[in-house]
């Protein structure tokens, strides 16, 4: 009798064993997926985050972010010939961000999709720009992709060119150093 109820006892302990080990591999509720991390930003004391800040707020669409990227004197050259100065751009950005988030007030110009790749280059000192001189200025010619497409697919537009970047380097009041693109070029490849 005691090992009938030792045989009954170690079956039901192995049911419901395999149960409970079943009930985790076969239940219909799967774990959610952990939420992709935000994307961080780098220090501005390093001219290559620069670089990878500005990827970062095309990712995230992040006009605040993008802000602080620009020099109070900074100027956007279009291959046209015409110019787009900081209070321009970040206004022209921030639709574009905007139209990301289906939040521009035409949505017509919605975007599916908006991605800017910027591939590595390399920096190399400047000593003047536009004329005035510059003891800690740095410039780079970089090859871009970017993809805007509105409307569903609809119209997509596609660039693949290359941006001189030219980057100040600034004291800020607390005595950091920081930099930030003082003029951009935006420039057909050869």
């Amino acid at each position: 009798m005691f090992g009938s109820r030792v045989k009954y006892a170690f079956l039901a302990l192995a049911i419901f064993a395999l149960i409970g080990y079943s009930g985790c591999i076969l239940s219909p509720d799967e774990e959610t997926p952990e939420p992709e991390p935000k994307p961080t930003y780098k220090p501005l004391t390093e001219k290559e985050n620069i670089i990878y800040n500005l990827m970062q707020c095309y990712k995230e669409h992040n006009i605040d972010r993008y802000e602080e990227l620009l020099h109070p004197d900074f100027v956007w050259y279009n291959q046209d010939d015409t110019s787009n100065d900081r209070t321009q751009d970040i206004y022209l950005t921030e639709r574009m961000f905007l139209a990301a988030e289906s939040k521009h007030p035409d949505p017509a110009l919605w975007l599916d999709l908006l991605e800017l790749k910027i591939y590595p280059g390399q920096w190399y000192q400047i000593y003047k720009v536009e004329e005035a001189d510059c003891d800690d200025c740095w410039e780079t010619t970089r090859t871009y992709e970017i993809t805007a497409r509105i409307n569903g697919g609809a119209v997509t537009y596609i660039g693949y060119d290359d941006v001189r970047f030219i980057l100040e380097g600034v004291d800020k009041d607390d005595g950091q150093k920081i930099y930030q693109i003082r003029r951009a070029d935006d420039m057909k490849k050869p």
